[in-house]
């Protein structure tokens, strides 16, 4: 759905004025880590003005509430309205959570008559991922999985190694792909604003393991991750060959075809009509 996500916080009216001109797929308005303890009632307050300004301009926007429970049934009052396609909810562990979660959802869009709000889960814990598969199916508007990175090293008290992220990264990829849902995963901090060809070399593992697209803290991320999770011309017109090949075959009655010295059979077409729609999705396609 989004291969660009940047995080703003709420409370920034210069960061929200210039959103919509950052490129990215989507925004999400923070209500957690970048609002101080002291000023969650201003937040709260000032997310609706928030919304309809990026809603109007045609944005995809998601509401970052905060953690369980109590903070988190306060934000929903205030988040689920017009113009919200997604809560992104932090920090979850269970099934259950999302259930509970889910179920107050449906009863405020219900009292409002509005049509379901998508729900992104974030795993940032050792507990959560050993729960990924059950988190990811644990409601049907659940439309992503995406990973927490430093909550999760804080819980596992280290550094953010690689091959530690990747591995963690690759449990929520699986968990996601296997509930129908988009992973959207980058294993590295997203701290080191400066360091672009780590940021981009981490995307393309992430994509490498299936991932669609990540979230971004800083405008400079944005194009990053656009750029990597767009799939290229070279991409489309393998898609092209392989579908082309593919349809030839079966007029021929064939259940498979040689295709530039490789065998072409149905999981490989099925990858291929995927990326293809990927590439029509967002109008790459010639």
């Amino acid at each position: 759905m989004w291969r660009s996500i940047l995080f703003i916080p709420v409370l920034q009216d210069r960061f929200i004025d210039k959103a919509a001109r950052r490129g990215a797929d989507a925004i999400v308005l923070d209500l957690e880590a970048s609002i101080a303890s002291n000023r969650k009632l201003e937040a709260r307050a000032a997310l609706p003005k928030a919304v309809d300004k990026l809603a109007a301009q045609g944005m995809d926007v998601l509401v970052r509430i905060n953690m369980l429970w109590r903070p988190a049934m306060n934000d929903l009052e205030q988040a689920i309205r017009l113009g919200v396609k997604a809560i992104l909810l932090p920090d979850c562990k269970s099934a259950g959570e999302i259930q509970a979660v889910d179920s107050v959802m449906a009863e405020i869009e219900r009292e409002r008559g509005l049509e379901r709000i998508a729900l992104v889960p974030a795993i940032e814990s050792a507990k959560g991922i050993m729960n990924a598969s059950e988190i990811a199916s644990a409601a049907q508007r659940i439309v992503a999985l995406t990973f927490g990175i430093e909550d999760y090293l804080a819980d596992m008290e280290t550094a953010p190694d690689r091959e530690t992220l990747s591995a963690a990264a690759l449990t929520i990829a699986h968990a996601a792909r296997s509930a129908g849902v988009d992973p959207l995963l980058v294993p590295e901090s997203l701290a080191n604003l400066s360091d672009h060809a780590r940021f981009e070399s981490a995307a393309k593992r992430g994509k490498s393991m299936g991932s669609t697209g990540g979230f971004a803290i800083h405008p400079s991320q944005v194009e990053i991750l656009n750029r990597t999770f767009t799939p290229s011309q070279n991409e489309y017109e393998w898609c092209e060959k392989v579908i082309s090949a593919a349809k030839k075959a079966e007029e021929s009655g064939l259940g498979a075809v040689t295709l530039e010295g490789r065998m072409i059979d149905l999981p490989i077409i099925k990858r291929a009509k995927k990326l293809r729609e990927r590439h029509m999705r967002f109008g790459l396609a010639q």
